[in-house]
């Protein structure tokens, strides 16, 4: 009876302490990101602790290391010259352009991690919801026409406007609130190891709201 009740308490001891090391964990994610229907890569890493079976908290930092996303005046610019410029003067003074768009984007965020309860013990699905900070820095080149001399044409009576193009090198960097919400689905790949497919999306929230999708895998071990 004695040694029952020892071997009882050994092994609720060690589950509990085993529960008590798993509590934290450590996570990297590489992920695609998606922004004005524009996708390049992205990278993660957070640090979460889990105060129940169930409810946790993350700390998360995404990078996107480069956004091919068009630069945002250049939809300002387009919209004001169609409301301001009758056709014909659009078409004899050509339009300032944008190109070569580039720049970066950085999150932090604080996040409620939820697990849902499954009867599979290696399968966990997952809820993400929080918010925090983002730091966006948009890049492009600006082209704008700059009119030269003109050359009269005398025996016609006409003076042609002739034009040659300039470039100059713009960015423009914002911080800004970003709310995230997502999921995914953990699979046990060791004892503390899980692969993770995560699906977030955050809600730029400046001047101009913006939505940036993720879709990546990870892996998160705990300890």
């Amino acid at each position: 009876m004695m040694r029952s009740v020892l071997t009882l308490v050994f092994v609720c001891t060690a589950v509990s302490a085993y529960a008590q090391d798993t509590r934290a964990s450590v996570s990297g994610t590489v992920s695609a990101a998606n922004m004005a229907s524009h996708t390049d890569p992205s990278f993660a890493a957070a640090f979460g602790y889990r105060f129940t079976d169930v409810v946790g908290l993350e700390l998360e930092a995404t990078v996107v290391p480069t956004l091919s996303a068009p630069f945002p005046g250049a939809t300002i610019q387009g919209s004001l010259l169609a409301a301001a410029s009758p056709v014909p003067i659009a078409q004899i003074f050509p339009t300032p352009t944008f190109s070569n768009p580039g720049g970066r984007a950085v999150i932090f965020s604080n996040n409620v991690r939820v697990h849902i309860p499954t009867t599979a013990a290696r399968i966990v699905p997952y809820f993400v919801a929080g918010g925090g900070v983002a730091n966006i820095r948009r890049t492009a080149d600006f082209n704008f026409p700059t009119p030269i001399l003109p050359v009269p044409l005398e025996a016609i009576g006409l003076t042609p406007l002739r034009f040659t193009t300039s470039t100059q090198h713009v960015s423009a960097s914002a911080s800004q609130l970003a709310l995230t919400i997502g999921g995914g689905l953990g699979v046990r790949a060791a004892s503390r190891l899980w692969i993770d497919a995560d699906l977030r999306m955050f809600r730029l929230m400046g001047d101009t709201d913006q939505n940036l999708g993720r879709f990546g895998v990870g892996a998160r071990y705990t300890f």
